[in-house]
């Protein structure tokens, strides 16, 4: 298999640090710049074997939805492929139209054919005003030519297998049979009219030619009030481990932060035979000093450890809305047990402090590298405080990339080092809320969903 190798030389090139030969070179490839092209991606990029890059903006393209508000664009598909020195070619290779739906907010996934799959929370169903669609984006059989979109499956809001789901979001987990699992954010409700989420899958046909058809797995919420015990509003998609299928939600829980709960970490098992998947929580987050309202899904690492990051929470002085303390945002662990049924183990590895340079308010899961070490991003924080001012619910900064090192002896703290603090400055990214793409040289990829050159964003690489 011919390893994923973009072309790092032209990243040897990118920054000049011959005074600091330690420092990370790092360049903004790509800078959007609106209708007609791409704005806000808030999903990250992920790598081609052709050595491209990947990805969706939320925002920008050649096609306005008008949701009965306003008239945003419906949002983009694009591939940036090497040039010369630190300029990349962008080539939008889809226009979202609205009804085959709109602003994706979630990086994408290739499959093993080399399809692009991806999800939109709204459109679909022939209007801009439809729940949300799940997409294949196929290649085309000639260099250069046009890609063909195929929506998957429309989300409709109530009846047949969904039963009120709706808003797709995260990225699909492509199952070994082709199977197709996302969250959505929209589903069944709770006594007190409150979205609580599901988990489901897109069933590949029986038949060629014919249609995938959508179960849900597991709704969230026991019929208590906002969610109960079993998490509520799934936001970032699943990963898979053994067979079973493990994510966090945003909030509910046993401990209430706020008005609403922390948020958790469950674990879906298959059935057996014939009924359904059983949903177990496997972590409650209970607010400062552990993590809190956590928005990212989860990472597994070689040793089946889960690695993930919540919003706020953590030991960070950072408040939130109304000035309440919230903390700053956390890096966990969750360890298996020892034996299968046991309890999982999760301990806070990082809290991010908002000050002295450091991130805060991370949004994205993490990236594993060599020897163990992990490469994440902080959606606000970092040393620029003044271009990006702090809002009712960040702590001001534009963000940062950094890298967690493993401790070399049991016992001792996990040390965090930032590796770029986002300006918003002279063509610099700002607030990056999704997770990083990390070439077999090293290099990391990723995108801020703001700044640039025009303010709409920008797709940026790191070689640390």
């Amino acid at each position: 298999m011919k390893t994923i190798q973009p072309r790092i030389a032209l990243l040897a090139i990118i920054v000049a640090h011959s005074a600091a030969a330690q420092a990370p070179a790092y360049a903004v490839l790509y800078s959007f710049q609106g209708p007609p092209d791409g704005a806000q991606p808030v999903g990250g990029v992920i790598l081609g074997k052709d050595g491209a890059l990947y990805g969706a903006t939320s925002g920008g393209g050649a096609n306005l939805c008008y949701n009965g508000i306003s008239q945003p664009s419906c949002g983009t598909v694009f591939q940036l492929t090497a040039g010369s020195g630190a300029s990349w070619k962008e080539t939008i290779i889809h226009n979202f139209a609205g009804g085959d739906g709109a602003e994706p907010n979630a990086s994408l996934v290739f499959s093993g054919s080399g399809s692009l799959y991806g999800t939109t929370p709204t459109g679909g169903n022939g209007s801009a005003y439809g729940d949300g669609t799940i997409f294949e984006l196929t290649p085309p059989a000639v260099a250069g030519g046009k890609w063909k979109e195929t929506v998957l499956y429309n989300f409709t809001g109530g009846g047949g297998h969904s039963a009120q789901n709706e808003g797709p979001n995260g990225p699909v987990y492509v199952g070994p049979d082709g199977a197709l699992y996302t969250t959505a954010q929209g589903a069944a409700k709770d006594q007190v009219g409150a979205i609580l989420g599901a988990v489901g899958v897109l069933v590949p046909p029986t038949a060629p030619g014919g249609s995938r058809t959508e179960y849900v797995l597991n709704y969230f919420g026991d019929g208590g009030q906002l969610g109960g015990a079993s998490g509520a509003q799934p936001l970032s998609g699943v990963v898979a481990k053994n067979g079973s299928l493990f994510g966090t939600t945003w909030s509910a829980g046993d401990v209430y932060c706020s008005v609403f709960g922390c948020g958790v970490v469950y674990r879906l098992t298959p059935p057996a035979t014939g009924s359904g998947w059983t949903e177990t929580v496997i972590h409650s987050f209970t607010g400062p000093p552990d993590g809190e309202f956590p928005q990212a899904a989860l990472t597994v690492a070689p040793d089946g450890v889960l690695y993930g990051t919540t919003m706020f929470g953590g030991s960070g002085a950072c408040t939130g809305d109304g000035g309440v303390f919230q903390g700053c945002g956390t890096v966990f662990k969750l360890t298996p047990p020892a034996a299968e049924g046991g309890s999982w183990t999760e301990s806070v590895i990082h809290s991010f402090s908002g000050t002295n340079g450091d991130g805060a308010n991370p949004a994205a899961s993490l990236v594993v590298g060599k020897d163990g070490v992990l490469y994440g991003t902080t959606q606000t924080g970092g040393s620029h405080m003044a271009p990006c001012p702090t809002s009712y619910v960040t702590s001001g900064g534009c963000g940062t990339v950094f890298v967690l090192t493993p401790p070399t002896a049991s016992g001792e703290p996990w040390k965090e080092h930032v590796l770029h603090a986002f300006s918003n400055q002279n063509g610099d990214g700002a607030y990056p809320t999704a997770s990083l793409a990390l070439s077999a040289g090293g290099v990391l990829f990723g995108t801020t969903s703001a700044g640039g050159t025009a303010g709409m964003g920008t797709v940026f690489a790191i070689k640390p």
